[in-house]
């Protein structure tokens, strides 16, 4: 198993810290990372976060300790299609959300959920989708 030390050896960029605290579902960091004057998702950044908090804490009530990530895409023609992004599935639910990243230069511009994502890794289980907006 990869140490903690090898796994911050590999965060190059603000964008790499950013999936590798989505992945250990770590909000606090995730906010500390993701600079103030942008929005996320059309929201401040203040609001996107409690959103995505929200998202998070849905995935630890339901027995995740860490959020697996699989590259895909946004396949729908008429929104953000073939923009890059990931699915994350829960490690224990099988719960999942999809997130589209705008990324310069190692940098998180925006990023967002995606509804008609396509994932690139084929026959993955997934249960409930996890949103971050609630419609």
């Amino acid at each position: 198993m990869e140490s903690k030390i090898q796994k911050y050896k590999d965060i190059k960029t603000q964008f790499d810290a950013v999936l590798y605290f989505l992945q250990q579902l770590d909000i606090e960091m995730i906010d500390t990372l993701l600079e103030e004057n942008r929005t996320y998702q059309d929201f401040e950044k203040p609001f996107f976060i409690s959103l995505l908090g929200a998202a998070l804490d849905e995935f630890i009530q339901a027995g995740d300790t860490f959020l697996q990530r699989y590259p895909g895409f946004c396949n729908a023609k008429n929104c953000n299609y073939k923009c890059n992004g990931f699915t994350f599935i829960g490690n224990y639910s099988g719960n999942y959300f999809n997130l589209i990243f705008d990324i310069q230069e190692g940098v998180v511009q925006d990023m967002y959920e995606c509804p008609t994502f396509k994932c690139l890794e084929p026959g993955l289980l997934r249960n409930n989708l996890v949103e971050i907006e609630k419609t």
